[in-house]
């Protein structure tokens, strides 16, 4: 019996929606996610993310502060995107996810909704005053730093040790939630020889996944300080929906400090890392497998297409010079007589210290067309999907590596389709690249595979997509404010 390339890609999208976001009593779908995928995938090397795990201006000599400076750069200029969900992936649209239709910069965007919203401005009492004080203190601290472009100090605001902690324990839990839902999805799509050993896993050792998920959750409580972050940002967004303008004014400098240059002509950035910073080089990774058997059991998967990335194409493609083309010859209805696939995966968190999403779901600010505000769209209309100018943002990150694909047919069928192409193009299947350049790389290596007719390797790193937040309706004016008194 043969199998479709687009039937195999399709499985394989919607058990990752399911893996990634949730779906049973121990670990619920979030309602509030929904996943982009790259096409082509982006490969990354483990050095590239040497910035990650030590942070900017820690080289030992100017020549490592310079090269930290550009990995930050290049990472941060990448995930400063606004997700499309309208139109997750289209094969008329070739030129990446993170790159939407627009062109609109998530920080560019979040920089005019803090610059031309209006807020409640009710007077708050000395000790409110103070209490929020000494609350955001809690959250964010201020450093000097010297810029090594100018030489000049700067002050600049990062997260807290304790919101650091939160942030790690909450990674922590993602991981392990990551971990069970691959588990269960992995015995749920079962068939076969070759899933009895998930069947048999998944029955002995459910519990202890379900365990480690709530082991996880207890720590990110009683070590990530989970309750009282949750309990400071509570306070913040009750007393700051009374008179939001000192919040405000906090955050536009908190926007304005985080502005960095990096060593080109307006190469200037908004600072974004990653949890944990030395993800690329960890041994804590997330296997994953499937094979062609789990097409059949597919209806165990309901999921809307633009939450799971519904326009992925998972013929294969080739890209050069910024432009990918689908082949023809093997295109979705491609069959293949024989498939499965492995590979490790990493969940990580993108962390912005400059931008403050409870800001956007707080209800006490409001937009105006024509006040600064000159589109046509609000920044989200709540909708489903959401239409709008900033309808959500880059959560998560998903990198994979070591990919193995166990197919003598496609093996073949990749391997005529790259002689068909450019020695210097991209070459690969759904959102995997098995072969090109790496993601803003500083040097001349090649990311590649090795095809030996009925395997295909990928030893390397890549982005395979991104797990995103959904905002709500933004702004959403709290009901009974006046308009006309916000300032």
């Amino acid at each position: 019996m043969g199998y479709q390339l687009g039937d195999l890609g399709r499985t394989f999208r919607d058990q990752m929606y399911n893996v990634l976001t949730g779906g049973d009593g121990s670990v619920p779908p979030a309602k509030s996610s929904f996943i982009t995928w790259c096409m082509p995938g982006l490969p990354y090397q483990e050095a590239d993310f040497a910035f990650a795990a030590q942070g900017i201006g820690t080289g030992a000599t100017a020549a490592e502060d310079k090269l930290l400076l550009q990995q930050a750069y290049n990472f941060s200029s990448l995930i400063d995107f606004i997700p499309d969900v309208t139109s997750a992936y289209s094969s008329g649209r070739q030129a990446g996810v993170w790159r939407n239709a627009s062109g609109a910069r998530l920080s560019e965007i979040y920089g005019q909704i803090l610059k031309f919203s209006k807020v409640v401005d009710d007077e708050l009492t000395d000790d409110q005053k103070a209490k929020l004080d000494r609350f955001r203190g809690l959250l964010r601290v201020t450093r000097t730093v010297k810029d090594i472009v100018t030489e000049q100090e700067k002050q600049v605001t990062e997260d807290s040790p304790m919101l650091k902690a939160y942030k790690a324990c909450m990674q922590a839990y993602v991981t392990a939630a990551l971990s069970y839902n691959n588990k269960r999805i992995a015995a749920q799509a079962a068939v076969g020889e070759s899933g009895k050993q998930a069947v048999a896993d998944w029955a002995a050792n459910a519990q202890l996944y379900s365990m480690q998920v709530a082991a996880a959750m207890d720590d990110w409580t009683s070590s990530g300080y989970r309750n009282e972050v949750e309990e400071i940002n509570a306070y913040i967004d009750q007393t700051t929906e009374k008179s939001m303008l000192l919040w405000k004014r906090n955050l536009e400098r908190f926007y304005e400090e985080a502005n960095t240059n990096a060593l080109g002509p307006g190469q200037s950035f908004y600072y974004t890392t990653v949890v944990p910073g030395d993800f690329a080089t960890s041994s804590g990774w997330t296997a994953y497998s499937m094979y062609h058997q789990m097409v059949d059991s597919h209806s165990h998967y309901e999921t809307t297409s633009w939450s799971a990335g519904g326009g992925l194409n998972f013929g294969l493609w080739s890209a050069s010079a910024g432009v990918t083309s689908n082949s023809q010859d093997y295109s979705e209805n491609y069959q293949v007589d024989d498939f499965s696939m492995s590979f490790e995966m990493a969940q990580v968190q993108v962390v912005r210290p400059w931008f403050y999403p409870e800001f956007l779901e707080n209800r006490g600010w409001d937009l105006r067309k024509g006040q600064g505000w000159n589109y046509d769209e609000m920044p989200s209309d709540g909708g489903t999907p959401p239409q709008g100018r900033f309808i959500g943002y880059p959560l998560q990150a998903l990198f994979i590596r070591n990919l193995t694909i166990h197919s003598a047919s496609l093996a073949q069928a990749l391997q005529t389709h790259q002689s068909s192409v450019s020695v210097n193009a991209s070459v690969g299947w759904g959102p995997f690249t098995v072969r090109g350049s790496y993601s803003h790389s500083e040097s001349d290596q090649h990311f590649h595979s090795e095809n030996d007719g009925a395997t295909i390797t990928v030893p390397g790193m890549q982005i395979i997509g991104f797990v995103n937040h959904l905002l709500g309706k933004t702004p959403d004016l709290l009901d009974g404010l006046d308009p006309d008194q916000l300032v």
